[in-house]
């Protein structure tokens, strides 16, 4: 289980370099399904382009046929995919948002898209910068976020509505790995293959325990309500007692 909690808890790029897959080539038939149920339901709300213009990169570099369409593309892999250009979002499939509706971000600079995210500043000054490094020829990295949720489903699209949370058992601990391909100097692809597991199990782990506990207690106010997180981190801290 990928475990990127950190103290204190940053809002930040993050990335580092990478060379290995960029997405898994043997997807789990339970993240397709539940991709499929989403496109069913949601399709206009997570899954779009501005133009089909760049999705050959991502049937040549998945090894699909040049035809495949960007709802076919979501459902071949586990991960979400997004397509950036000169900085710019082409194609998002994300079937698995964390709280915001994809479709809407098209057309918006990779700064825009950051706008909302609570003590964001250095995300969005270093914008400019990490859209162009992540979009040099070959170039490959990786970065990974978390939060806790009281929505067990992949999707955490607003339109759902989070169950009010009582106890540890209602929490889940959510995680996305963010990987990202350079094209040409201009074309940046996105996979990001999202994760959920109990939040009573990684808390079984007293390492992982103290550290959750540490990182909630770290945010700000502007992380902590734009996170949604102001009622979970009372009830993290009650769980401790």
């Amino acid at each position: 289980m990928i475990f990127p909690v950190k103290v204190p808890y940053t809002v930040g790029p993050d990335i580092a370099k990478y060379e290995g897959a960029a997405f898994n080539a043997h997807p789990d038939p339970v993240y397709l399904l539940e991709k499929k149920k989403e496109l069913a339901i949601n399709e206009l709300q997570i899954c779009g382009s501005i133009s089909a213009e760049h999705l050959h990169h991502f049937n040549t570099f998945c090894g699909f046929d040049v035809n495949t369409t960007l709802p076919e593309i979501c459902t071949q892999l586990e991960e979400d995919v997004a397509i950036l250009k000169d900085g710019f979002l082409q194609s998002i499939g994300f079937c698995f948002p964390s709280g915001f509706y994809p479709t809407k971000k098209l057309g918006l600079s990779f700064f825009d898209m950051h706008l909302p995210v609570g003590d964001g500043d250095t995300l969005r000054k270093s914008s400019e910068k990490v859209s162009a490094l992540i979009s040099k020829k070959d170039a490959m990295f990786r970065r990974h976020v978390w939060t806790l949720t009281s929505l067990p489903s992949l999707s955490q699209l607003p339109s759902y509505t989070k169950p009010v949370p009582q106890t540890i058992d209602d929490l889940y601990f959510r995680t996305e790995t963010q990987t990202t391909v350079g094209i040409d100097g201009s074309i940046c692809l996105f996979f990001v293959k999202v994760d959920m597991h109990p939040l009573q199990q990684v808390l079984e782990d007293p390492s992982k325990r103290q550290r959750i506990v540490e990182s909630i207690n770290s945010m700000s106010e502007a992380v902590l309500e734009y996170k949604n997180l102001a009622e979970i981190k009372s009830i993290v801290n009650h769980y401790m007692i």
